[in-house]
């Protein structure tokens, strides 16, 4: 089945350290509570829009609770969930059920970076949490962009001494226990360029705690845009 982060390949080792057991956590809490204030500070400039989005691409989706909320407020027609975590993608595919969201939505288990274009482009693509599991930013981050054809939503880890104690420390833990996984802290000016160099501008940067948001809207149709437009 279908799956949540980056690459069921083995990159950054997504699939074994985000497991059936913490998907199973995150997909029970949002049954419960709803998305966490984060995830909802993110997609705030998405539900303010004054018609649904035709389509939401969801890359590292984990539990689904970004395009889940959007969906379940009528923000959202369609949405496609893509991670590298099986157990993350098997929660999200649940809670859709659960939700009566199952027959609008999509998931796939794979490295987004690597099989972008095996995706139609979408109103909106979110990345929530998911720039700081991966190795290569301009590679993962160029081809979200580039799939987007409004809006373009991410959160990524503050770059403040503070921030770096505490992914350093992420990353010796991991390493102690003889793990793969990395955390990684991308610089944000960097972030921007490529947003940027894509043709999205950002409406809104945010700090919420640990995270930064930054949400960026299309300046011009893409050339994929345009041709959804006219068929």
């Amino acid at each position: 089945m279908p799956s949540s982060c980056c690459a069921p390949s083995g990159i950054n080792d997504l699939d074994g350290t985000f497991d059936a057991a913490s998907a199973a956590k995150e997909a029970k809490r949002f049954l419960k509570r709803g998305a966490v204030r984060r995830t909802l500070r993110l997609i705030r400039p998405l539900l303010a829009q004054p018609a649904p989005l035709a389509s939401v691409l969801d890359i590292g989706c984990g539990a689904g609770a970004a395009h889940h909320e959007l969906l379940r407020r009528g923000a959202a027609t369609l949405a496609v969930g893509v991670d590298a975590s099986a157990g993350y993608i098997t929660a999200a595919a649940h809670n859709a059920s659960v939700l009566g969201l199952r027959e609008r939505t999509r998931y796939h288990q794979l490295d987004f970076a690597l099989d972008a274009a095996q995706f139609e482009p979408a109103a909106a693509v979110i990345m929530d949490r998911v720039l700081c599991c991966y190795p290569n930013l301009e590679q993962l981050l160029r081809a979200a962009a580039e799939r987007s054809t409004r809006f373009l939503a991410l959160s990524f880890p503050r770059n403040n001494w503070w921030a770096r104690l505490i992914g350093l420390a992420v990353n010796t833990f991991s390493a102690m226990g003889h793990g793969s996984y990395r955390f990684y802290i991308h610089p944000e000016p960097e972030i921007l360029r490529i947003a940027c160099a894509a043709g999205l501008l950002p409406v809104e940067l945010s700090t919420f705690g640990f995270w930064r948001i930054a949400v960026f809207a299309r300046t011009a149709p893409t050339p994929a845009a345009e041709t959804l437009q006219s068929s």
